[in-house]
């Protein structure tokens, strides 16, 4: 399994758009424009909807301070 930052998402969902455009992404995945763009500029974090349009999920990991092993 390979962790993505929340940097890497908004790439991810910025390579998404360039192939189809916002208006197009955006309807097929059921969220509006505006969230898209404003996850984009990093106004917002992405959420359910726009995590699982691009095969996505979300998992918060607990990690004590200083330990670099980790399960990612």
């Amino acid at each position: 399994m390979c962790a993505l930052t929340e940097v890497q998402v908004r790439e991810t969902l910025r390579l998404a758009v360039a192939e189809s455009g916002i208006a197009d992404w955006s309807a097929r995945h059921a969220v509006s424009r505006t969230y898209v763009q404003d996850v984009l500029a990093g106004r917002r974090a992405p959420g359910r909807s726009i995590l699982a349009g691009l095969g996505l999920t979300k998992r918060t990991v607990f990690q004590r301070v200083g330990d670099a092993t980790h399960d990612m």
